[in-house]
């Protein structure tokens, strides 16, 4: 509740708040996580709508 990150998102955090001891550590990861998400949401003009497409580009034909 404390970063309003949507329920898929409840993995991810899992996992960082049982692999940190400290919870200030927990929530400093938190946010630079969330930071970084943003940034290259913001430099590639994305929004939570578009996964589909970034699932696309990586795909290899053939």
């Amino acid at each position: 509740e404390q970063f309003r990150f949507p329920f898929e998102m409840m993995p991810l955090m899992y996992v960082i708040l049982k692999s940190v001891d400290d919870e200030e550590e927990a929530s400093r990861l938190i946010s630079e996580g969330q930071y970084a998400v943003n940034e290259y949401s913001r430099q590639h003009n994305l929004n939570i709508f578009d996964g589909g497409e970034l699932r696309s580009q990586s795909r290899q034909c053939g």
